[in-house]
């Protein structure tokens, strides 16, 4: 009898152990992430979602989180949520996109940013494989940018942003204002690794030369790109940020056109970029 209750209480003292064991926090290599600028509109941005972003975030190799800028109205199969999200002012919904069948459901999730009122052309969202565990939504940096929108999951947040069309004057303000913000925050909040993709209108190397003046930001922030044009006329304006208020997070992923996933279609002036896992 009492060889029996001590086994027991091993057993118990282990599976409560495991219960109390912090999980290990996500780092941003744990997913597969791209941007794409979609030059949505409230006519053509319904095609666009049911096609080419269905494409992209379904299938073998789909993308995990997928940051959409210009992404028009959000897909008329997607139901709003009752989720209430704090915000400073800035409209923002969660939606439940359900890409599967009545027997089989297969539920996305989609952050829509209604930035754009009047011609439902330029605004924000962000569609995921997981429910996301906080939704962040930051003011424009500048008097004249749009509002930076984020998902978090344990440790690791991803933003979208669409700099100013000329030549993304206010780029380095967002980066900032990402920086900042987890900057003012408590730990272990103040440790997530996070990055930013996005349009962000000028070169990698443009945004680099006006980020390597600043110690802080020198040391925190990388850009992750690739050497191809992301837009038709040509240069490189779509790619990633990765950053923490700690130390600069190690990211063995690579980035890549994701042009043969929209089937060779030119559904946009933009080709979407992935960030990958090597074993993708």
């Amino acid at each position: 009898m009492r060889i029996f209750l001590y086994a027991r209480l091993v057993g118990l003292l282990i599976l409560s152990s495991l219960c109390l064991s912090p999980l290990r926090a996500d780092t941003l290599d744990d997913f597969t992430v791209a941007t794409w600028n979609m030059q949505g509109s409230s006519a053509s941005s319904e095609l666009k979602w049911d096609t080419h972003v269905r494409t992209l975030i379904s299938g073998t190799g789909r993308i995990g989180v997928l940051l959409l800028q210009e992404a028009g109205l959000p897909p008329r199969s997607a139901r709003m949520t009752s989720r209430v999200i704090h915000s400073p002012g800035i409209p923002i919904d969660e939606y439940e996109w359900d890409l599967g069948t009545s027997t089989r459901p297969n539920p996305l999730w989609i952050y829509h940013s209604r930035v754009d009122v009047g011609a439902n052309r330029v605004n924000l969202a962000i569609v995921t494989q997981r429910r996301a565990d906080d939704v962040i939504v930051l003011r424009p940096p500048t008097y004249i940018s749009r509002p930076i929108i984020g998902v978090s999951f344990n440790g690791a947040a991803f933003f979208t942003t669409h700099a100013l069309a000329n030549g993304g004057s206010d780029a380095l303000a967002v980066v900032r204002r990402v920086f900042d913000y987890f900057a003012s925050q408590p730990p272990p909040i103040r440790s997530t690794q996070w990055l930013i993709g996005g349009d962000f209108n000028r070169s990698p190397d443009s945004l680099q030369q006006a980020i390597s003046p600043i110690p802080i930001l020198r040391t925190r922030v990388g850009i992750v790109s690739q050497n191809s044009p992301t837009q038709r006329s040509g240069g490189i304006l779509d790619y990633f940020l990765v950053g923490s208020v700690d130390r600069l997070p190690l990211i063995t992923s690579l980035a890549s056109l994701l042009y043969s996933r929209l089937l060779g279609q030119l559904a946009s002036d933009h080709y979407p970029v992935g960030l990958l896992r090597r074993s993708n």
